[in-house]
């Protein structure tokens, strides 16, 4: 067995306590020479084993221009390789090659003219790459990398790309997991993007259903007017405008620059021999060169310096959203804002235009909005803290068979966030936010998947540790502590507020 002198190996037993229950975590870190770390969290038992690579890049590490780039990447990885998913590369590359070159005819006179160029030029290119097309279908083996890790067993083979991670997921067999770092590591170096103008159409239907989605339209504005300057603003899918010219010169630098083992990291929780799989990670992992380092995003959130509002209408329910700047993620007020997001509502990432839905039926909003005043059906809360900026959100839906308005419902939250910063919350509700959120952060560390997940996106912002740091930080906040957040970030100057209406037969 080969020995490694430099592993640093880490072992943390935290005790994190929540009504009697406590949190082990035997966290084993080694960092290849080229940069890659690799974390391991062995659990005897079942012989399965959740494999996650996470690379740090997401939509904020987008430009304009080509906005949407990041998913679109995370779709072509499935797309094969030099080695996989070809039965002839030096012939698959050479009809590649012919159609990047009419595509860049297209592309010039299509994008690079006003007016859309000249569509009686474009006809025949177009042909020419529906041939090269039909040329190049029969060197394609259609998903062999699914089909590989599906006859070893492998199941939950899935990706997601996020606004700053991209993540790559298979479990597979104990015995199995040097096919996992065999078929990345391909893919970190090998990556060869076929089909891409394809599979940029599928794409970009993707972001056609969304419009389709009622509200999907009005949020996306919402989301671009509450960030003036930072990467935040656009969404994971991209502007449609930017899908459309992107070429795959484009997503090789992209490649080049982020998809590189200093840039990633490597998660394994499950029955297995740490030494073996450090053994593996040097043989596949190690062999691909260190690139240069990726730069942090350049552009942060300025302080805003006026209340912003917007308006729309449409067929969706009318709502009201109201948001605030906060903090990014580790910063002292971030623990006292998700606390109080859960007094309040769903002290989720849930709701409105911004996130995943959220009811709060447990939350002091719920109950004065929804429950007493029967002004609104369903009113919620949330704090969401990021990498470089946070959001905290209030949401609402009146009640419009009571006469009710979005703006009632805004005169109703603005003198409970008064009322907030004057008295705070109960002493009941404080510990009890407190337990709810440390019990669904033990919850969701119980899971194979949910820790390996957690663990690799922490290790990729401020480091795995952080996720005890930020659970130690809940338990400390107090009163004193969500008045004072209160006070200095549910300012006008530092909102957006959104008022929808809903309007058919648009």
């Amino acid at each position: 067995m080969k020995r490694f002198p430099s592993l640093v190996c880490l072992l943390l037993a935290a005790a994190v306590c929540a009504g009697g229950s406590s949190l082990s975590l035997d966290v084993r870190e080694h960092v290849l020479s080229n940069g890659m770390k690799i974390l391991m969290v062995p659990k005897p038992g079942v012989p399965r084993v959740v494999c996650h690579v996470y690379y740090k890049v997401g939509s904020i590490n987008e430009r304009p221009g080509i906005t949407g780039i990041a998913h679109l990447f995370e779709h072509m990885m499935f797309k094969g390789t030099r080695v996989m998913g070809v039965t002839d590369f030096g012939k698959n590359d050479a009809i590649n090659r012919k159609i990047d070159e009419v595509m860049d005819k297209i592309y010039r006179e299509r994008y690079w003219k006003r007016g859309g160029g000249d569509e009686d030029k474009i006809a025949p290119w177009r042909k020419e790459y529906e041939e090269l097309v039909k040329a190049e279908k029969p060197l394609i083996v259609k998903d062999d990398l699914w089909t590989v890790y599906m006859k070893n067993g492998g199941t939950g083979l899935n990706a997601s790309t996020g606004n700053e991670t991209t993540g790559y997921y298979v479990t597979l067999p104990s015995n199995k997991v040097e096919l996992q770092m065999l078929l990345e590591s391909d893919r970190m170096m090998n990556a060869y993007f076929r089909e891409f103008y394809s599979e940029k159409d599928v794409v970009m239907e993707e972001r056609r259903l969304s419009e389709n989605r009622p509200g999907f339209l009005f949020g996306e504005q919402v989301t671009a007017a509450f960030y003036a300057a930072s990467p935040y603003s656009w969404q994971v899918l991209g502007w449609m405008d930017d899908l459309k010219k992107i070429t795959r010169a484009d997503i090789r630098e992209f490649h080049d620059r982020y998809y590189v083992p200093n840039n990633c990291v490597a998660v394994y929780v499950g029955a297995f021999d740490p030494k073996r799989i450090l053994a593996l990670a040097e043989t596949y992992f190690g062999r691909i060169p260190r690139a240069a380092d990726v730069e942090p995003i350049r552009t942060l959130e300025p302080p805003q310096a006026a209340e912003k509002r917007l308006s729309g209408e449409g067929p969706a329910p009318t709502n009201l959203q109201i948001m605030f700047h906060t903090p990014p993620e580790g910063h002292p007020d971030t623990a006292p804002l998700q606390v109080l997001s859960t007094v309040l509502g769903s002290g989720g990432f849930g709701g409105g235009f911004m996130g995943r839905g959220g009811g709060g039926g447990s939350g002091r909003l719920w109950k004065l909005l929804v429950r007493d005043k029967q002004s609104a059906v369903n009113a919620s809360a949330f704090s969401r803290p990021q990498w470089y900026v946070g959001a905290f959100q209030f949401s609402a839906m009146p009640r419009l068979d009571k006469g009710v308005s979005p703006e009632d419902l805004e005169k109703e939250i603005w003198a409970e966030i008064e009322k907030i910063k004057k008295e705070g919350v109960t002493p009941e509700e404080l510990q009890a936010a407190k337990n709810r959120r440390e019990s669904n952060f033990l919850r969701g560390l119980q899971s194979p998947m949910g820790l390996t997940a957690s663990l690799g996106r922490a290790e990729l912002n401020r480091g795995w540790r952080s996720l005890i740091t930020d659970i130690e930080d809940i338990r400390k906040v107090t009163n004193d502590d969500i008045k004072r957040a209160a006070a200095v970030y549910f300012v006008k100057d530092n909102s957006l507020t959104a008022v929808y209406k809903r309007k058919m037969g648009r």
